[in-house]
């Protein structure tokens, strides 16, 4: 199996520092990528995302688990209950949260788990597909049908999470796979709500069109940095090589 990746992870114009956390991790059986985006306020919503990662990252070291959605899942988890004990052990750490995606590339499969607003795309023979579903109050209007997807973009709750680590002893994740079919090309964008706030889909299909991948990433940056980049924005930018 081979594969290919870039990634960038920048803090927000105005922003005293970075709270997503992105972890990309080769190991025997795969390729394994996180981006995590940091809940709460000053050093809280930063050590969330980044105890996040590296709790994953390291379950997926230690783990003999063979069911790479049940790793996926369990992983999720651990991390979960770790944010939950440390934000019980100081006062100032209270009420630290963070959104997850979790992505594993294991030969012509890919494993991904979500929760919160973090997103995962899938760019398959040049058409961009939206693999996980917001866990936020705007998406909820969406599903009701009291918002459109046009309104949803530009919408003043749209930050509002619904669901993410760090909140609760039981989460609710969502798991799926996809398998890659030879005859199919497919380019998987996993990015913090940083991206996907300031560009809208039919513009980052174009974008994920670019043959190279660093230059793929190089005019998100340009894009995002040319609206005010409000906010921290995170990106993994990942494709199998035949």
């Amino acid at each position: 199996m081979s594969y290919r990746y870039s990634s960038i992870s920048k803090t927000g114009n105005g922003k005293k520092r970075n709270e997503d956390s992105i972890g990309i991790m080769e190991l025997e059986d795969g390729v394994l990528c996180i981006v995590c985006d940091g809940l709460s306020g000053e050093f809280a919503a930063e050590r969330a995302s980044k105890l996040c990662v590296e709790s994953i990252q390291n379950y997926f070291q230690t783990s003999s688990e063979r069911n790479h959605l049940v790793k996926i899942r369990d992983s999720i988890k651990i991390a979960n209950r770790y944010i939950l004990e440390l934000a019980a052990s100081k006062k100032e750490w209270k009420g630290m949260a963070t959104t997850t995606d979790v992505f594993f590339l294991n030969n012509n499969i890919i494993y991904w788990g979500h929760i919160g607003d973090s997103r995962i795309y899938d760019l398959k023979n040049g058409k961009l597909n939206q693999l996980t579903k917001d866990h936020s109050l705007v998406q909820q209007m969406v599903d009701g049908g009291f918002l459109s997807i046009k309104d949803a973009f530009k919408h003043p709750n749209k930050n509002v999470i619904m669901k993410a680590l760090g909140e609760q002893q039981k989460i609710e994740i969502d798991l799926s796979k996809v398998i890659l079919k030879p005859s199919d090309r497919h380019r998987f964008m996993m990015c913090s709500d940083g991206v996907n706030a300031v560009i809208d889909n039919m513009e980052m299909e174009e974008i994920l069109k670019i043959s190279d991948l660093d230059k793929c990433i190089d005019v998100f940056d340009e894009k995002i940095q040319s609206r005010g980049a409000p906010d921290d924005y995170s990106l993994i930018i990942l494709e199998q090589v035949n």
